[in-house]
């Protein structure tokens, strides 16, 4: 039998088929229909797809159970491996690998797929997921330009090249293949959400607000996380606007709430809160609520990324004992982690987390000393170029708290330089070059 996307699935199951459609949908689309793999899985242990497919969920729940509800499935989906296609024995060998920390041979699988497989356009995106944690960027256009052309009429595939495109910087190009997604479908999230991230970069923030004004009515179809970081991305230009109480305003209204256990709400949550302080904006008790949630994590020690902004949030929460177990699991992780990921807890992860608590307790020349080895290979902590801009900002204000203007002032040259700059930086500029004469 086949999928949506005209591959074969080892099954002879029209349930089984329908609902790793579904599944398919939703995590390409950023939806909420994964459930249903599981039964799917249950009732026909013998597909090999809706098998892994049940790992790949299992994965992505933040629960204490996770990995043992994740094994489960991927046990399966190895005992039905021998009996699959080439193209599912794949499948399976690249979501094992990643389970067991083998990114490497994870991504090998993801680039033959791509490459021998190009209507598996689920495989890529796992594959582009995470080629983006490991801030690899070229991979990530790479897996994209790879099916494109299977998938010319796909307006995800669009959208996913479209944020490849935006991430290397050809600006134009991801701006055409995102509108495009758009016009083919205009419940295409990430393709929104690749426009955002072109206009910003560019300094088009009125242009951006209307963008996605005008397409925000799409996203309530959508998980948590999509649903929230498109509003991010909206507050974001607001706030770079110096619009402060419109985007506390969206924070309040649709950045924070709608799963406050989630990992990538509360990284929305923690990134704006941090960049409005950073802006000169009260906050209120808004810290408070967010480190709670933090603090009851489960599932840390999982990304660079994301400990980094919960290391600040337990900080700026006074969440101390919390805050010294993760300082603690981040520094075995300089041991424990995956080969391929290790040098950056070492190297990145864990000195920048100390220097953001630091920056917290207001010891700026502490800060600036801890993250200065840092810098430099930041990127390879993943999130996008918008997102890691929140770290260069906190380097900056180091620098500014410190009365270090002329220092401060070379970095703002560069950044009013760079795009068409908002009010934000227009002002920091001003007020740093007056104090650094």
């Amino acid at each position: 039998m086949k999928d949506l996307y005209d591959n074969e699935v080892s099954t002879k199951s029209e349930k089984t088929i329908e609902a790793i459609n579904r599944f398919t949908t939703s995590l390409i689309g950023y939806g909420t229909d994964f459930g249903v793999i599981f039964e799917a899985s249950d009732e026909d242990p013998d597909c090999a797809v809706a098998a892994t497919l049940g790992g790949i969920l299992g994965m992505f729940m933040e629960t204490p159970d996770r990995l043992e509800i994740a094994d489960t499935y991927f046990n399966r989906a190895l005992t039905a491996a021998p009996a699959a296609t080439e193209r599912e024995q794949l499948l399976v060998e690249a979501m094992w690998s990643s389970r067991q920390g083998d990114l490497e041979k994870a991504l090998g699988c993801f680039r033959k797929l791509a490459k021998f497989y190009p209507r598996d356009l689920l495989s890529a995106k796992m594959g582009q997921t995470h080629y983006f944690n490991l801030g690899d960027d070229e991979g990530m256009l790479w897996l994209a330009d790879q099916v494109i052309d299977a998938h010319k009429d796909t307006a995800f595939a669009h959208g996913m090249r479209a944020f490849g495109l935006e991430q290397m910087s050809q600006l134009g190009e991801a701006e055409e293949e995102a509108r495009l997604a758009t016009d083919m479908q205009r419940a295409e999230p990430w393709a929104h959400h690749a426009v955002a991230h072109v206009m910003v970069t560019q300094g088009r923030h009125a242009e951006g607000i209307q963008w996605m004004r005008d397409l925000s009515g799409e996203w309530d179809y959508c998980n948590s996380f999509m649903y929230t970081h498109n509003w991010w991305h909206l507050a974001l230009f607001h706030l770079e606007r110096e619009e402060f109480d419109e985007a506390l305003r969206l924070y309040d209204e649709h950045i924070w709430g709608r799963d406050k256990t989630y990992s990538q709400d509360q990284i929305n949550a923690i990134s704006l809160l941090w960049r409005l302080e950073m802006a000169g904006a009260d906050v209120g008790d808004r810290w408070q609520d967010v480190a709670s949630h933090v603090a009851d994590r489960s599932l840390v020690l999982d990304q660079p990324f994301l400990d980094m902004q919960y290391v600040y949030a337990l900080a700026r929460g006074g969440k101390t004992l919390e805050l010294n177990n993760l300082l603690s699991g981040m520094e075995l992780m300089e041991m424990d982690a995956p080969k391929m990921t290790r040098a950056v807890w070492e190297e990145v992860a864990a000195p920048a987390s100390r220097a953001f608590v630091a920056f917290a307790d207001e010891d700026y020349a502490k800060a600036e000393e801890l993250l200065a080895p840092a810098r430099a290979r930041m990127q390879s902590i993943g999130g996008s170029h918008a997102q890691r801009d929140l770290f260069e900002q906190v380097w900056l204000h180091s620098l500014i708290r410190q009365n270090k203007m002329k220092e401060a002032l070379e970095l703002l040259n560069a950044r009013v330089a760079f795009r068409d700059p908002p009010a934000l930086d227009v002002h920091l500029h001003q007020k740093v070059k007056a104090a650094a004469v």
